[in-house]
């Protein structure tokens, strides 16, 4: 329940209070539909989203909250104790010991914390905010870890390690790929780690053997490649991709009924991709 105080009429007006009940609505009937429930930490009052948190918990709903940074980290660890699943970032909360505290959190509430990390990984030597050995030790705990090489050039063999960490932990190593596909990107997938990547480099000749073979090694180790189809690929190239395990998201106009890329479109409908294997949305790529 909610509980308005109005001490001074000049400094509360009513239409402040009426909106904020107003907000805190919405908010819950989100929740009770299931809708819109990726939910920015700015975008509500903390209590708002601590109501709607213990909500979601009594109804068994996934709440997952976009950290920017607002909350402090008393704030964020009592949301996740509600059971709220965190996705954060290196940029947003770039301490470690606020990872410990908040993945413990998570660990008693039975959620996660998802990671975006934005600059460069940390190297062995132990340069940088985080030492590897650091990211490595929160990885085998369970914390998920997403990184992208749109801006920063990574490195196969510490992804395969930061892979391997995550796999043992039951975590996610996701890594969203820009660029043309290299043969050394399936040492990472063999390890565990999701890797999303576009049909947009499909007209080299070897884009076909190259991402079959990654959607092969990630699915011999219990992962998937997303391959996320923009521009349309033949019929042959998406059975073949299917067959080695990747998980298809045709972001093309939907076949109509005579199309023989119907069938292959409702099975790429039905092979799902965990909401802990991708950050935020598959609606773009990080």
């Amino acid at each position: 329940m909610v509980y308005l105080e109005f001490p001074k009429m000049s400094e509360h007006p009513i239409e402040k209070g009426i909106a904020g009940v107003v907000k805190t609505y919405e908010l819950l009937d989100r929740v009770r539909m299931r809708q819109d429930l990726v939910i920015r930490d700015d975008q509500f009052d903390y209590e708002a989203l601590l109501d709607a948190a213990r909500y979601a918990r009594r109804r068994r709903i996934r709440l997952n909250l976009l950290d920017t940074g607002r909350f402090g980290l008393a704030e964020l660890e009592a949301l996740v104790r509600e059971g709220v699943r965190v996705l954060t970032s290196d940029e947003a909360r770039p301490r470690v010991d606020e990872w410990e505290i908040l993945l413990e959190a998570c660990r008693t509430s039975r959620t996660f914390l998802s990671v975006f990390w934005n600059g460069p990984l940390p190297s062995a030597e132990g340069t940088g905010g985080i030492s590897l050995q650091a990211l490595e030790d929160l990885l085998a705990r369970g914390m998920d870890f997403h990184v992208s090489n749109l801006n920063v050039r990574r490195d196969p063999a510490l992804m395969v390690e930061l892979a391997a960490a995550a796999k043992s932990g039951r975590g996610y190593f996701v890594y969203y790929h820009h660029g043309p596909l290299a043969a050394d990107l399936s040492l990472p997938a063999s390890q565990g780690a999701w890797v999303h990547l576009t049909d947009s480099g499909s007209g080299e000749e070897a884009w076909a053997g190259l991402a079959a073979g990654i959607a092969s090694a990630g699915a011999a180790a219990g992962a998937r490649a997303v391959i996320r189809v923009e521009r349309g690929l033949p019929l042959e190239l998406l059975e073949e991709l299917w067959t080695a395990g990747a998980a298809l998201l045709f972001l093309t106009p939907p076949s109509d009924d005579r199309s023989l890329l119907r069938p292959i479109e409702a099975r790429a409908a039905r092979r799902k991709v965990p909401a802990r294997a991708y950050f935020l949305s598959t609606a773009f790529l990080p």
